[in-house]
């Protein structure tokens, strides 16, 4: 998205939320440890303002503008956009105890709602339009829905960090994977979660060491995996290195590194 588009979906928002007419009664959840989180529907159901309050995180406070998207089954997401994509940020889903709510925020773990009735009839929907208004001139929301390059790399580095860990721990031996982020694209840091499809490798390691213990002698001898995306999917070893060309599109990626990696 460039930021001429997402200058004009700012405005739009901005347009709608202004003609918005939110329901009579929003409603308020608990998330624990102090984060509550308040839901203003539209009257027609297809939009709704959200605001997370109480938490050490950049969207603390801050009201948003969704879109509501309708599942099925009584079930819908709560998406707006965060750093140049769509992100579901609330979800709605039926379990066996009933609808149950899940907030999610970039760089945390998932939130389990409960819904609060006496905070939900104290919520005026009017002053959380106005909050949204106020912040939009500020020009809060376009600072948050716009793609930040660097802030994706570092996002996408700490989880290809964790992931390298747990596999160094699983193997007791370090390994490390190495990306080629310089010819990465913007439009696939925004579309893809590059950890997932560059930490498989490391991924595939893990579960091998875990699943036979002779196997963490082989993993020894591995130290770093090479990333990147090609038009093909490919691996291959040079001494200590595994050279991995990874594709959006190949299937089976996680059964092919596994296969490779038993019979290397």
């Amino acid at each position: 998205m460039t930021r001429l588009s997402l200058l004009l979906a700012a405005s739009l928002f901005t347009l709608n939320a202004s003609a918005l007419e939110l329901a009579k009664y929003p409603q308020v959840f608990n998330a624990g440890n102090g984060v509550s989180v308040t839901v203003a529907p539209s009257s027609d159901g297809k939009q709704a303002l959200i605001q997370v309050s109480g938490i050490n995180h950049p969207l603390d406070e801050v009201v948003l503008l969704s879109t509501v998207n309708e599942r099925g089954n009584d079930e819908r997401d709560y998406t707006t956009t965060l750093n140049g994509s769509s992100y579901n940020m609330l979800l709605k889903r039926q379990g066996w105890g009933g609808e149950q709510y899940q907030l999610y925020l970039p760089s945390t773990d998932g939130f389990e709602l409960g819904f609060d009735e006496s905070k939900s009839k104290q919520a005026k929907p009017a002053n959380l339009l106005a909050l949204y208004e106020q912040q939009m001139k500020k020009g809060i929301q376009d600072k948050l829905s716009r793609f930040d390059r660097e802030q994706r790399l570092a996002d996408f580095s700490a989880q290809l960090q964790q992931i390298d860990q747990d596999a160094s721990k699983a193997c007791d031996t370090p390994l490390h994977t190495q990306v080629d982020w310089q010819a990465i694209d913007d439009d696939k840091l925004k579309r893809l979660s590059v950890p997932s499809f560059c930490g498989e490798v490391v991924n595939q390691l893990a579960n091998l060491c875990q699943n036979d213990a002779d196997y963490k002698a082989e993993a020894k001898s591995l130290k770093t995996v090479e990333c990147s995306f090609a038009a093909k999917l490919k691996l291959r070893e040079n001494e200590a290195t595994l050279t991995f060309t990874t594709h959006e599109e190949a299937p089976n990626q996680g059964d092919f590194i596994n296969a490779f990696l038993r019979n290397r």
